[in-house]
């Protein structure tokens, strides 16, 4: 199979980092990509785990030096993708996971047009406004990132496939579903190594 990287991307509290973790417990030929980012960690979030927390500086020299594949500044912090993180994955065999907002996806698309594309969707705007809260963020984010997130699911039809988060176990089958018929595309294949066989 030719590695390919998987985007996804919900509104904030959508559960995508829930998802994402439950799949890559489970199948060994994924591997999140870890982004940058200069906001501060959530409690629980480790340096090179969860994110690469960077200061503001440091984000700035890599956008300058060209070491990111995209970036974007989201609410009041800036996110992006290291370069090395996806194509160290895809060398290695390794479809690299990369959760981005919209903006990043149709970036990322233009440079890998392979990719394949999966958008998580929340039950409701009720749901997902209880889900932020129960995150402790900042309660004065919470009306942006709410009126973000009616915004991002007007992008929903530039993405492969729909994923509703109605049912956590639900979501996660879906979700390594998706992955699975993804990778046993024909396109992926190695044809020769197929027809070869002997």
């Amino acid at each position: 199979m030719k590695a390919f990287p998987i985007i996804i991307s919900s509104p904030s509290g959508a559960g995508k980092t829930t998802i994402i973790d439950a799949v890559l417990k489970r199948n060994k030929t994924v591997a999140r990509v870890i982004t940058a980012t200069t906001r501060s960690p959530r409690k629980g979030e480790k340096d090179g785990k969860d994110y690469h927390f960077w200061t503001i500086k440091q984000f700035e020299q890599a956008i300058k030096k060209g070491q990111m594949l995209e970036w974007a500044q989201v609410h009041t912090s800036y996110y992006g993708i290291p370069k090395k993180s996806v194509d160290g994955l895809l060398k290695k065999g390794i479809c690299p996971i990369l959760v981005i907002d919209v903006q990043g996806a149709r970036t990322i698309k233009k440079i890998y047009p392979q990719a394949a594309t999966v958008f998580i969707i929340p039950p409701s705007l009720k749901e997902l406004k209880k889900r932020i809260l129960g995150r402790n963020d900042n309660t004065q984010d919470i009306e942006l990132r709410l009126e973000t997130a009616k915004k991002e699911v007007q992008e929903l039809d530039h993405y492969d496939y729909a994923l509703l988060n109605d049912d956590l176990k639900k979501a996660v089958e879906v979700m390594s579903g998706i992955i699975t018929a993804e990778q046993c595309r024909v396109v992926r294949q190695d044809l020769k190594k197929i027809k070869n066989l002997k």
